[in-house]
């Protein structure tokens, strides 16, 4: 999706997680990294690396003077950086409920909401069939997308 957003020229490696790519990247095995802000906000701080650029139609907080890669105007790359709660299938209403319920009002106490945005990530709640309609089309998205590079698994 980025590729396709920006034009720009670059060559997908598979990791098995942040972790591992970063440490690409800061072994100079790699010549660069397309993640979540969570996952380099240390190496940043300590100028291990720096940020080139945002995938953000907007400015963000922690990257003041970082480029943005999209303009505000732009309808790709829609997809938030998000943390999602999920339960297996079977699990029974009443626990999903309760697991909803608190995870929402754990979303509502001031601590938590400054310690993640200080992270990157900027809490937005979404239970039940709302959640489950922004999966779907999340889903969706993506779906097209792979078929229309003609993506393959590695």
């Amino acid at each position: 999706m980025l590729k396709r957003a920006t034009n720009i020229k670059m060559t997908f490696v598979p990791y098995a997680g942040a972790a591992p790519a970063v440490n690409a990247l800061l072994g100079n095995h790699v010549t660069s990294y397309f993640g979540n802000y969570a996952d380099v906000s240390d190496e940043l701080k300590a100028g291990d690396l720096r940020a080139l650029a945002v995938a953000s139609r907007t400015r963000i907080d922690l990257l003041p003077d970082c480029r943005r890669l999209l303009k505000p105007a732009t309808k790709t790359m829609r997809r938030k950086v998000g943390s999602e709660l999920f339960a297996p299938a079977k699990t029974p209403k009443e626990t999903v409920y309760d697991l909803a319920g608190r995870f929402t009002a754990a979303m509502q106490v001031p601590d938590l909401r400054a310690k993640l945005t200080a992270i990157g990530l900027h809490p937005l709640e979404m239970c039940g069939a709302d959640f489950a309609a922004f999966i779907r089309k999340q889903y969706e998205e993506y779906g097209r997308v792979i078929h229309e590079v003609h993506f393959k698994a590695q």
